[in-house]
């Protein structure tokens, strides 16, 4: 049996992982590659190697490149994703790293921090996108963030909510950006407890503890999974064009 190529996973919280997106990929005896750029890590091969890219979130934000000095490296290894056409996903921080590198401008957001389970709802345009248009009109999943940005030239605006509208963008037909944590469920936040604690401090959130978060995980996973999985179901149906031959 052929081998299939792996997908290529940026990651900035070293806790983090692919979570719930992770099931079909497992289902699918499809390898996940970590490239941890926090930590310095660059690409040893090439990116035609991969069959898919997804940009994971973080603490900092894509505004900070002159402080985190890595997210340059991570710009240009993205702006070469999407030149080569291959398929890629950014969720929260990855989305605004997409943002950035597609022209939009990603600052901070006015209306406090998006903490906890959140309903957020389809535009009319993604009822024909590859990816949300099997999603529910409304349907509801982690969020958070404070950092928000502007649609960038090009680019389908798919998903809203009342507090941050621009929560979801397609540009073309092979990259989509995801303001929402798709993959949460209470082991992801175990994982990464002490990151988002601190989160929750600098943002002067005192009504939300993690434990409250990782109780309500628990109770929300089972109904996120199944949108977790038509997201990473539908991302896998669209082909790389740079794909190395095998």
């Amino acid at each position: 049996m052929t081998q299939k190529p792996p997908i290529l996973v940026l990651r900035h919280e070293v806790c983090s992982s692919l979570g719930l997106l992770e099931r079909l990929l497992e289902e699918q005896e499809i390898t996940v590659q970590y490239l941890n750029t926090s930590q310095g890590e660059v690409l040893a091969k090439p990116l035609s190697d991969y069959s898919h890219l997804i940009i994971l979130g973080g603490a900092i934000s894509a505004y900070q490149s002159e402080q985190y000095p890595f997210l340059k490296y991570e710009f240009k290894l993205v702006e070469k994703a999407i030149a080569q056409q291959i398929p890629t996903i950014g969720i929260c921080l990855g989305s605004q790293v997409l943002a950035h590198v597609l022209g939009g401008t990603v600052y901070r957001g006015e209306s406090g921090r998006e903490a906890g389970w959140c309903v957020l709802e389809k535009t009319e345009a993604a009822s024909i996108d590859p990816i949300f248009k099997d999603f529910p009109q409304q349907f509801k999943v982690f969020e958070s963030h404070q950092d928000t940005f502007t649609i960038p030239p090009e680019c389908v605006h798919l998903v809203l909510s009342h507090t941050y509208p621009n929560q979801a963008f397609r540009y073309r037909d092979y990259v989509w950006a995801l303001q929402f944590h798709p993959e949460i469920d209470d082991q992801v936040l175990i994982d990464c407890a002490d990151v988002i604690r601190q989160e929750l401090i600098d943002s002067q959130i005192e009504d939300t503890t993690i434990e409250q978060l990782i109780a309500e995980a628990s109770y929300y996973a089972p109904f996120t999974a199944p949108l977790a999985d038509t997201i990473m179901r539908n991302f896998l149906q669209v082909k790389s064009k740079a794909l190395a031959p095998l």
